[in-house]
């Protein structure tokens, strides 16, 4: 007779799961100079395809609008984005990525699709789909504020 689960031991292997998943990523970012939050922002910019308000940015970060300023201040340093003049509103700013910028987000989507499909790619669709269902049921036990980077 098997015997069940204690849901202390599993938590305990999600928690060793994000914890190998978040060093590998951290080196990886680490080796091309950039941080979770900074490369976060690189993301953000290369799915959005197109100049975006720093404005939205912080809305899009759920942040605030200085620590956005920090971010992209960061990133222009490091020649992975760029501040642009609105061509409508002289108040606001856009920020892009440069060529640097689109290349490193390429770069990190591929290395995502590669890890996705090196860790899961050879599991069968029936034990993907309830991992799916259990990681939805975690994530949904937080509140929106709690779940960052989730969908």
């Amino acid at each position: 007779m098997a015997v069940a689960p204690d849901p202390v031991d599993v938590l305990d292997r999600a928690f060793a799961i994000a914890a190998q998943i978040g060093g590998a990523m951290n080196s990886a970012l680490t080796e091309r100079g950039l941080t979770p939050v900074r490369a976060g922002l690189l993301l953000v910019l290369h799915e959005q395809g197109r100049p975006v308000v720093q404005r939205e940015l912080s809305q899009l970060l759920q942040c605030t609008p200085r620590y956005v300023t920090a971010l992209v201040d960061a990133l222009e340093t490091q020649g992975w984005a760029e501040r642009q003049p609105h061509p409508r509103d002289r108040r606001a700013t856009l920020v892009a990525l440069t060529p640097k910028g689109v290349e490193t987000a390429e770069w990190m989507a591929e290395g995502r699709r590669k890890a996705a499909h090196r860790l899961l790619g050879d599991l069968p669709e029936a034990d993907l789909a309830g991992f799916l269902v259990v990681a939805d049921r975690l994530l949904g036990s937080f509140g929106p504020d709690e779940v960052r980077g989730a969908g």
